[in-house]
């Protein structure tokens, strides 16, 4: 009997774990096409909300955005590079930068900031499939591509400071910082709700 309750907790996981929706939608801007990922979130108490994220970093050319090592073929894989105040505006119609809340969300269904970037990381069971594709500083040296994922959060933001959501290839934490409103940084966008 123990055995049985075993394999059905196991099996209950996996379902639930790997049933995220998996969609797409289209930049009228540009025409680019972009994966998405449906997550179900559980909040405390047993409520249970919906956000469709972009399961791809955004790649819309706004003018102050640039590829990684200014090679066009970085953008095809790991999206443009955005300074805070562009990354603002830079998500298409219907749709907004990650806020500080929706990274949340995520960290409380995914395990806690500890080790919830295994599941938001290429491969993991969110589907967001987040990519290592490195930043620019303010003096726009490039770095940590492959090693480092660097994404902007909507709120924590003056122009000169704002919020950051890190993720390593090397290890599964997240890290949630304020850094220099100047780097160059990923975006994720969430459809408005």
């Amino acid at each position: 009997m123990k055995l049985i309750f075993t394999l059905l907790t196991i099996f209950s996981f996996s379902f639930c774990a790997v049933a995220q929706e998996m969609g797409s939608m289209t930049d009228s801007r540009d025409g680019n096409v972009y994966k998405t990922a449906l997550l179900k979130i559980e909040l405390e108490g047993g409520i249970f909300i919906e956000r469709e994220w972009m399961a791809e970093n955004l790649n819309f050319a706004s003018e102050g955005s640039v590829c990684y090592k200014n090679y066009p073929a970085y953008c095809g894989k790991f999206g443009r590079l955005y300074n805070w105040v562009d990354a603002k505006t830079a998500c298409p119609e219907g749709w907004h930068l990650s806020t500080e809340l929706e990274w949340q969300e995520l960290m409380l269904n995914y395990g806690g900031y500890k080790t919830a970037a295994k599941e938001l990381k290429e491969g993991g069971i969110s589907n967001l499939n987040i990519l290592m594709g490195g930043f620019s500083n303010v003096e726009g040296q490039f770095s940590d591509i492959g090693k480092t994922a660097h994404l902007w959060d909507a709120e924590l933001g003056d122009k000169k400071t704002a919020g950051l959501i890190s993720l390593y290839a090397d290890y599964d934490e997240v890290a949630h910082d304020v850094i220099s409103a100047r780097n160059m940084n990923s975006c994720r966008c969430v459809k408005d709700y």
